[in-house]
C-alpha cells in the first residue's frame, strides 16, 4: 500500500477509491477502501457510494435514503456517520492483519 495515501485524510482515500473507475487511482488502497466499505451497514455503504463514486448531488441522495433535507445538517450528520464507521473499520482491518496503521507515526 502507498504510505502516502495511507496517511492521507480520509476524504481523500474515499476520493482515490471513487476514482477507481474513472482513471488514475491508487488501486492498492482502493482494494483496502472498499474490504473495509464491504463490511459497513448499508445506509453508510450506500451513501459513501453515492457521494464519491456516483457524486451525486445531496438532493438525490437525500430522496433516495430518506434523509431529511432541512435542515441540511442532517445530511451531513449522515456521511460523518458513514466516514466514522469506515474510519473504524479500516483500524479494525490494520489491527487485524497486524500491519502498520498511519497512527503508528512510523515511516
Amino acid at each position: 500500500m502507498s504510505r502516502d495515501l495511507a496517511r492521507a485524510p480520509l476524504h481523500r482515500r474515499l476520493e482515490n477509491w471513487g476514482n477507481a473507475s474513472r482513471g488514475a487511482y491508487d488501486p492498492v488502497d482502493a482494494a483496502r477502501i472498499t474490504n473495509a466499505w464491504q463490511t459497513l451497514q448499508p445506509r453508510h455503504r450506500e451513501i459513501l457510494r453515492m457521494v464519491y463514486v456516483w457524486h451525486a448531488a445531496h438532493e438525490v441522495i437525500c430522496r433516495r435514503l430518506h434523509i431529511p433535507r432541512r435542515p441540511a445538517q442532517r445530511f451531513e450528520l449522515a456521511l460523518a456517520a458513514a466516514r466514522a464507521a469506515l474510519a473504524r473499520a479500516l483500524k479494525t482491518e490494520d489491527q487485524d492483519r497486524g500491519g502498520w496503521h498511519p497512527s503508528d507515526g512510523n515511516a
